[in-house]
């Protein structure tokens, strides 16, 4: 039996969750299953994670300018799909998924078509498309789009209650697979030389600097632990925001104690050295790194956003979970556990068992299933 062959389609293979789960592991894995056959279609050939990528796995690029109508890549897309011979299109996220819908809509192209999504799309549209000039004709066609799939798959239970209540799409529709945690990769890499060695205790973070990460928040937290403790802050990621982070540990005397050391391939050799790993989301999908950091054995402390920080820690039993916006609360739980370390090895301790519960297999498994699966429940 011929496999089907699923089109994974994404903006680029720049820095992110989603970007770097499909080239570590995901489509690597899911290739050497045999069962489907993953290839990858991007708006733009660009991105931190293209090395990444093995080149067994088959990619092709749209070559969007920041300036290409919309309507003008359907044609494009269309003869990607041709070329890609896809039979399902896996759109991660709402642009992707627009440019599926509206092919299909107008009859350029058939395939079954699933959408992925790996954040609170509420809280998503709350803090990017609210002051842009389309906003509403973004939301209107993100909308349509998530309903007309035969399936959406997300990372967390907070993720499928939110479609479910504020894009009416029928719960049976939506399949909960949590991001998957290859531990064995992950301790393989962290053992390469960080080149680091701090005598204080050090705090890690990680993600894109931008406003849903809230690491403005957690700069006011350190400041507030550096006025009781020496330790230094490590802040792993790139983004838009850089410069005005850069700005407020300035003007918070912090830039001798926190390291901005933008994108890194291999993340997982500086979380080796953390003291605790933290997390100050104002909103998530799920948040893949909380689970990478997990899986080494480092304590994290994590906010109770909308959504998916919670159903990792399990309501704060693996680990501390903090209120959204509030720098004293973070501040509070990162003294604790530096002080703390009995609490320290405790929480160690969970992060490992926690971490064993996000299988990679399991997760292959459910999507595999979903992606053959001839109906779809609910339509």
């Amino acid at each position: 039996m011929e496999m089907k062959n699923v089109v994974f389609f994404i903006g680029s293979l720049q820095a992110g969750g989603t970007e770097a789960k499909l080239a570590r592991n995901f489509l690597p894995h899911l290739k050497r299953r045999g069962r489907v056959n993953p290839k990858i279609l991007l708006l733009q050939e660009r991105g931190e994670f293209l090395d990444v990528l093995p080149g067994w796995i088959e990619k092709l690029s749209l070559n969007e300018g920041a300036n290409t109508n919309l309507l003008r890549i359907i044609p494009r897309f269309r003869y990607a799909m041709a070329k890609l011979k896809a039979d399902t299109v896996i759109s991660c996220m709402w642009y992707p998924a627009i440019i599926s819908y509206l092919a299909r809509k107008s009859g350029l192209a058939d395939f079954k078509h699933i959408v992925h999504d790996t954040v609170n799309m509420t809280e998503y549209i709350k803090d990017r498309f609210m002051r842009e000039k389309y906003r509403w004709i973004k939301i209107y066609l993100t909308k349509k789009a998530y309903c007309d799939a035969e399936a959406v798959i997300v990372v967390s239970e907070g993720e499928k209650e939110d479609l479910s209540k504020n894009f009416r799409i029928p719960g049976k529709r939506i399949s909960v697979v949590y991001n998957p945690v290859n531990g064995e990769t992950i301790t393989e890499l962290s053992a390469e030389d960080a080149g680091i060695d701090l005598s204080e205790p050090l705090i890690v973070t990680a993600g894109r600097l931008v406003h849903q990460k809230g690491i403005d928040i957690l700069l006011r937290a350190f400041r507030k632990v550096r006025d009781v403790t020496a330790s230094k802050l490590l802040i792993l990621g790139s983004g838009e925001k850089r410069e005005e982070l850069i700005s407020l540990a300035r003007s918070l005397n912090l830039l001798e104690d926190v390291v901005f050391l933008g994108m890194q391939k291999n993340p997982f050799k500086f979380m080796r050295k953390a003291a605790v790993f933290c997390l100050a989301s104002r909103y998530e999908g799920l948040g893949n790194v909380i689970l990478e950091a997990m899986a080494l054995g480092v304590p994290v402390i994590v906010t109770d956003c909308p959504s998916g920080p919670s159903e990792i820690t399990g309501g704060g039993r693996y680990g501390i979970l903090v209120r959204p916006e509030d720098p004293d609360a973070i501040a509070e739980a990162l003294l604790g556990v530096l002080s703390d370390r009995g609490l320290k090895e405790n929480l160690s301790k969970l992060s490992l068992e926690r971490a064993r519960d996000f299988g990679l297999d399991a997760s292959l498994s459910r999507w595999e299933e979903i992606i053959l699966a001839e109906q779809m429940d609910g339509r």
